[in-house]
């Protein structure tokens, strides 16, 4: 999609995204890494290690720091506060894939859509999916190859459901909502009783799963249904990889949360709380709103005061690294003990 610079800085000026533009008005071919940038190319340069590859280059457009205008005399330069979000909405608005035009018909032929289901006039339907009984698409979704949309299940408007999803019965997806591919939302939650010979018998799962607006879930998550009401994903939220949620779980608005994690039934995690990889929480566990969970977090009860905490089970972070520090020392300590005993034995010999 080519642009010009002033109608990019134009576009982003009014948000405050952008702050200013200084040079000619150059039309934009394309977006390029630092390293990897040529004539036409639009750069966002936000550390030092990619100035020196960017003045080699000569790209068409820079966007960058208010301060650094300078170090680009001989390029057009756009600056912003924030070079990173700048990155993400610039890209989005011009560079973004175009996931209406796969060169097929609105509603692929192959499609099963039941005749109770509502599609907007602007949703686009992919090949081999199955759109149930009652189910609503709203407008402008995109619903990819092969996905699965059960009954009474509703995707909202401009929401993005990638090949391979399953949205099940009776769930809601928000808007402007991305579901990466082979994720499972409404998939059943592990729920059973045992009798006296520890014979398991299933609990049938029968609330569902809200997932709020601008939701972003990665490839391969599970989302378990409730057993009663509803697992509920917060607006914002961002998810990654292979993540699984159980049922009636709750995670709170702008969450990040990494690939691996594995949270229990009916949790409750707060508002932009950040997980590393491979992150575990247990069952019916509050967490505070703005907690970062690192090191392979092992949550094994509440977190009541936001920080940041590490290990399992957890400690705050401060006492984890402390620990750490100590247990890697702990075969010289075991050695200087017994040193230590050998001549108090001696001594009281």
């Amino acid at each position: 999609m080519g642009v010009n610079a002033a109608a990019v800085f134009e576009e982003f000026r009014k948000s405050g995204v952008l702050l200013g533009m200084r040079g000619r008005d150059v039309p934009i071919s394309g977006v390029a890494a630092a390293d990897s940038c040529g004539e036409g190319d639009l750069v966002f340069v936000e550390t030092d290690a990619y100035v020196a590859p960017v003045l080699a280059r000569r790209p068409a457009v820079v966007v960058t720091r208010p301060e650094w205008v300078d170090r680009f005399s001989e390029t057009t330069v756009l600056t912003s506060n924030n070079v990173r979000l700048a990155h993400a909405l610039i890209r989005q608005r011009y560079f973004d894939r175009d996931l209406r035009n796969l060169g097929w018909t609105r509603i692929h032929p192959s499609a099963v859509v039941h005749e109770s289901a509502r599609i907007a006039e602007g949703a686009f339907i992919g090949p081999n999916t199955m759109i149930g009984r009652g189910a609503h698409i709203g407008e402008r979704v995109v619903v990819m190859a092969n996905v699965v949309v059960e009954e009474d299940a509703v995707v909202g408007d401009d929401a993005v459901l990638y090949p391979c999803v399953v949205v099940g019965f009776g769930c809601e997806i928000g808007r402007a909502t991305l579901i990466r591919s082979g994720s499972i939302i409404g998939s059943e939650g592990f729920g059973f009783a045992q009798d006296e010979q520890r014979r398991n018998y299933r609990i049938p799962q029968l609330g569902k799963v809200v997932i709020e607006d601008r939701v972003v879930i990665g490839a391969n998550c599970c989302i378990d249904r409730a057993t009663f009401g509803e697992t509920r994903i917060g607006s914002g939220t961002v998810m990654d990889n292979l993540c699984h949620v159980a049922h009636n779980v709750r995670i709170g608005r702008d969450c990040i949360l990494t690939a691996m994690l594995c949270v229990a039934g009916s949790t409750h995690i707060g508002d932009r709380v950040i997980t590393s990889g491979q992150t575990g929480i247990l069952d019916h566990v509050k967490i505070a709103d703005d907690t970062i969970l690192l090191h392979r977090a092992g949550v094994m009860s509440d977190i009541t005061e936001s920080g940041q905490y590490a290990g399992g089970p957890t400690q705050r972070l401060r006492d984890y690294l402390k620990n750490q520090a100590v247990a890697r020392r702990l075969s010289d300590l075991r050695a200087a003990v017994r040193e230590l005993e050998r001549n108090l034995g001696k001594g009281t010999g």
